[in-house]
């Protein structure tokens, strides 16, 4: 057969299936103009700038919409397919081989999938620019956000999607190969038989998910969470998937089990047509279940870090202003002389302007990273999520932040640990053993520090003791050279211009060239605008993402909708034919579809509310410690999606009702 006549007969096929083909082509589309512009933002100016972490979170999304993209379009196919198996079979009855079939069909699929990629990619291009233009309209931030999309991305998107149809036509000439003439003849109004029972998946998708809700639940600090976020999407993902194709399954013919509610013409009808095509649908409810959980998540946790943008500028500014000096080199007693002189010229500066310091704290501490086994802590470079991070603060130093004074003889250290388990009588650190005198609490200035990864506060006698410790972690070899760091922190009268002014000069101030150490400046007043720019992109950001889960959510329901309905029609007008009177349908019906639209939605709660650990760690990184302000942004997402979700609801539910009656 020539190629021009396969290409015509194909493209006729489309025509006359438009019923079928558009709508599959437009789910389809979708799938490509989300996974676009999701990967789009891989790339984007802003998200690599701002945030290592959500460069990678967002690395994360696209894969997790790639695997989602596989799954709808052989979901979507598999409908298109059970509707044309009559006509195929049609074909191999007027005497076409079916080789020519696979060939038609073949290129069927390469001319819809063409169609569906250029249309994605236009959609997602000019979608993603006026999300983009309306958002920064709308929002206002200081910062525009610009949408851009590199080649990269499009090299990425064409090929994803290029095999993602050709496994789709692979599998349609499988079923054409494999199946006679007369089958598929009948395939078009061939029932779904019974589906099996499997309780091995079953207990692989409970494993899965509980694997998935165990990590979050353990996790011990936000760097283990960085590490092992993806590994938990991913069981989730999995344990959804195989508990709604499985799981589901053994429910309901537990539920067909029990006579006294089976035998009902309500229930009877919405079990049985729940069971008998739930193994088909199941990929469906699971994956608006999934892209549910997207939204809630996206959503909530960048309103949270936009709303919680004060909380953060407290964390790392516990005063209004910070000075921060660590040259290379040096003993702790030279840095304490070199920057004596620094704050000297900022204290004189800020009485020459007719203003006061207040709360004046000045420190010296040293970070060393390693692992505590027993009572020794060795020293090492860090590699991986399991070391922990080890603050050394002179005595002196450290009773100028703590409100109680503490003494200490030669030879002991006090402790602090994040892990309230640790409870140590003595403790060695670079060959040398100290007698361990536990603190409960640390100053509010320096607890911050503690909570991203397992951390350890040792309070030396001196710093000539801190000193031993930096000689023994330089000369060992591997290690990475520490050295001291001084920090001064402090408030100042005046109004917040005056104290805008006075950054800027403090700043100049500290970078002085005849200063032979010279320090890093920080005023939260001048943080704050570029923090709740920040933040306020990540907002941006999560309302985008929010509105594009949704949309999916939105075209996988109603594309299910209208399949089911036309499933359903010829079942339902058989048992009206037989006696069966039409509101007692209707109702049955109904709570069908009210069940098919509140599992995906508890699920998502579900996922959700097991999620909360793991993101409220990730969410530390960023500066947000509390809980109540996550609580409460999450709480009221989740109304607000299920309100969204009712409105969805209502809308397809007239669509379907409106097929099958």
């Amino acid at each position: 057969m020539k190629i021009s006549f396969i290409s015509k007969m194909a493209w006729q096929n489309i025509k006359s299936n438009r019923k079928l083909y558009i709508p599959y082509m437009v789910a389809a589309g979708t799938t490509v103009a989300m996974f676009i512009m999701m990967s789009a933002l891989l790339t984007n100016k802003f998200v690599q700038e701002r945030s290592a972490v959500l460069t990678s979170l967002f690395g994360m999304g696209t894969i997790v919409i790639g695997i989602f993209s596989l799954i709808f379009i052989f979901y979507t196919n598999s409908f298109l397919m059970k509707r044309r198996k009559k006509e195929l079979g049609l074909y191999s009855i007027l005497g076409l081989e079916k080789k020519h079939v696979n060939t038609i069909l073949g290129m069927e699929t390469v001319i819809a999938g063409s169609i569906s990629i250029i249309s994605g990619i236009i959609v997602g291009i000019l979608f993603g620019k006026m999300s983009f233009l309306i958002l920064n309209y709308v929002l206002n931030f200081p910062v525009e956000i610009e949408y851009s999309i590199g080649w990269n991305t499009f090299g990425l998107t064409i090929a994803l999607f290029i095999g993602i149809f050709f496994l789709t036509m692979l599998f349609n000439i499988t079923q054409v190969t494999f199946s006679n003439p007369i089958r598929l003849l009948k395939g078009g109004k061939e029932g779904e038989k019974e589906p099996k029972s499997s309780p091995i998946l079953f207990v692989l998708g409970l494993l899965s998910l509980g694997a998935g809700y165990y990590i979050s639940l353990t996790i011990a600090d936000s760097m283990s969470a960085l590490t092992q976020f993806f590994v938990a999407v991913l069981l989730v993902i999995i344990g959804t998937y195989l508990l709604f194709t499985a799981g589901s399954i053994i429910v309901l013919k537990l539920l067909k089990k029990n006579k006294k509610l089976y035998y009902k013409p309500g229930p009877f009808i919405s079990i049985s047509g729940m069971l008998y095509r739930m193994k088909q649908h199941a990929v469906g409810l699971a994956n608006i279940s999934i892209l549910s959980v997207m939204v809630i998540i996206a959503v909530s946790t960048t309103i949270t870090l936009f709303l919680g943008t004060e909380e953060t500028l407290s964390i790392r500014f516990p005063a209004e202003n910070k000075l921060t000096m660590s040259p290379p080199d040096m003993s702790g007693e030279e840095l304490e002389q070199n920057a004596e002189v620094l704050y000297d010229r900022v204290e004189q500066y800020t009485e020459e302007q007719n203003l006061q310091i207040k709360d004046g704290v000045k420190y010296q501490s040293v970070n060393l990273f390693g692992n505590l086994k027993e009572n020794v802590f060795n020293i090492r470079e860090i590699r991986d999520a399991d070391g922990t991070m080890l603050l050394l603060f002179p005595l002196e130093d450290f009773n100028q932040m703590s409100a109680e004074e503490y003494n200490l003889k030669e030879g002991e250290a006090l402790i602090y640990s994040n892990e309230s388990s640790l409870n140590l009588d003595s403790f060695t650190i670079a060959e040398k053993e100290y007698n361990a005198i536990s603190l409960k609490e640390v100053p509010k200035m320096i607890k911050a520090n503690t909570q991203i990864v397992d951390t350890i506060i040792a309070v030396l006698p001196t710093t000539q003791d801190i000193d031993e410790v930096l000689s023994y972690n330089n000369e060992q070899p591997g290690n990475t050279k520490t050295q001291w760091q001084a920090e001064y922190h402090w408030n100042t009268t005046g109004s917040e211009a005056v104290k805008k002014d006075y950054a800027t000069e403090i700043n100049g101030i500290t970078q002085a060239d005849d200063l032979e150490v010279s320090g890093f400046y920080e005023s939260r007043e001048t943080s704050r605008q570029e923090w709740y720019s920040m933040n306020g992109g990540f907002l941006f950001l999560g309302i985008f993402l929010g509105g594009l889960f949704t949309i999916g959510a939105l075209l996988i329901t109603y594309f299910k909708q209208v399949s089911e309905g036309y499933d359903d029609r010829e079942r339902i007008q058989i048992m009206q034919k037989v006696g069966l009177d039409k509101q007692t349908t209707r109702q049955a019906t109904h709570s069908q579809i009210v069940w098919m639209f509140t599992l995906p939605i508890l699920t998502a709660a579900i996922h959700t509310a097991f999620a909360y650990p793991i993101i409220h760690k990730l969410l530390m990184i960023f500066g947000i410690m509390q809980h109540k302000l996550l609580i409460l942004c999450t709480v009221g997402v989740v109304v607000a999606f299920a309100l969204i979700y009712w409105i969805i609801y209502r809308i397809t539910s007239k669509v379907y009702l409106s097929i099958v009656e």
